[in-house]
């Protein structure tokens, strides 16, 4: 029986050492799939970590604007108007909209709110001044009156809940992604 199976593997040596190559060869193959799929994984977990950080830092840094634009127009000012820039800080946003898929659900919907009213403030202000009241070669200024200043700090007060509400989702999912 034992001089049966060593002519057998005698005869089929070839075949039972290309068979023993081509399972190396496959189980390597799904090794390195797998490897690739946790290295993928990683990448796409720092992306979405990376996004959420530069979104942050812009959000807060609307939100330091908006809430130094309120304390200026609550100053006592002798002057007849205050000007206001008419552009936004959202280049940033802008900039990775392509990568947004990668943030939840959750942090899209705050997110999306947080910059449509972020965009529209200089137009909520322009319908209130007036657009005689808008300056410089490109319109880069808003020009308020003393009579409306009370106007645009309401403003600039009711988008900060949503700018905050924003901040605290994407600090929320940093957390639970930290060890990333």
């Amino acid at each position: 029986m034992t001089s049966n199976l060593l002519c057998i593997f005698e005869t089929y040596q070839t075949f039972f050492t290309g068979l023993v190559g081509f399972a190396g060869v496959i189980i390597t193959m799904v090794l390195n799939a797998k490897h690739q799929i946790k290295l993928q994984n990683r990448q796409t977990q720092h992306d979405a970590r990376a996004l959420r950080v530069a979104l942050k830092s812009e959000l807060v840094a609307n939100k330091s604007i908006y809430e130094n634009r309120i304390q200026q127009l609550n100053e006592p000012s002798d002057f007849r108007h205050t000007l206001i820039p008419s552009n936004v800080v959202d280049g940033v946003f802008k900039m990775l909209k392509d990568k947004i898929g990668l943030l939840s659900e959750e942090e899209l919907e705050v997110i999306f709110k947080a910059y449509l009213l972020i965009a529209e403030l200089p137009y909520r202000i322009r319908i209130l001044i007036g657009t005689d009241n808008v300056g410089g070669l490109n319109d880069e200024f808003l020009r308020v009156d003393q009579e409306r200043r009370e106007a645009v700090t309401s403003i600039h007060k009711s988008f900060l809940p949503d700018i905050d509400n924003a901040i605290s989702i994407i600090d929320e999912h940093l957390s639970r992604h930290e060890n990333i």
